[in-house]
């Protein structure tokens, strides 16, 4: 790893450029992925995990288990099968840091929701993505809030929500919104 980090957060012009060139390289849908391993590198309640999400282009099915696990309901303990395309977004996300020496897990506060949690959730919507397994609240530790947001959105993210300390991405529809 270099010393020299990229100065990319604070110029917008780097960005820019840097935002076209991931949209051009990031593929489209999860089996596009041709590392022979992608794994997902993600702090959850303090605990780390790195997770082979996929192998050879094809989701790896205890890699994709185990994701389902830590983005389980924390507090009614209930685990679902999440969109295994959330765990591609943010994949795409964290492989695109790693490429230009960025190295840092996305540290998860909220993914799946059962209705109990989210109504407990002040500022949660009725219909949140979180009751689907299809959103999760992330940020990056030295990741400006905004710049995360606009790579998880060039990364695939459909509902991409900009807070003061993460980002909501989902695999919905396409909206943004600042909470």
């Amino acid at each position: 790893m270099k010393n020299n980090k990229p100065s990319f957060f604070n110029a917008r012009r780097s960005f820019m450029k840097k935002s076209m060139l991931l949209a051009a390289s990031i593929p489209m849908g999860a089996s596009d992925f041709t590392n022979s391993e992608t794994l997902l590198h993600i702090i959850r309640n303090g605990s780390t995990y790195k997770i082979p999400f996929m192998r050879d282009g094809k989701i790896e099915p205890n890699g994709y288990y185990d994701l389902c696990k830590i983005f389980a309901d924390t507090h009614d303990q209930v685990a679902v099968q999440m969109d295994a395309n959330l765990f591609s977004v943010l994949a795409k996300a964290q492989g695109w840091l790693s490429s230009h020496e960025i190295y840092k897990p996305i540290i998860l506060t909220s993914g799946y929701r059962t209705q109990h949690t989210n109504n407990m959730t002040e500022g949660s919507a009725v219909n949140s993505m979180h009751l689907y397994g299809k959103a999760a609240d992330i940020h990056m530790e030295g990741i400006p809030i905004d710049y995360l947001a606009r790579l998880l959105r060039l990364s695939g993210g459909s509902g991409i929500g900009i807070y003061s300390g993460f980002v909501h991405v989902d695999t919905w529809k396409e909206r943004s919104w600042n909470g």
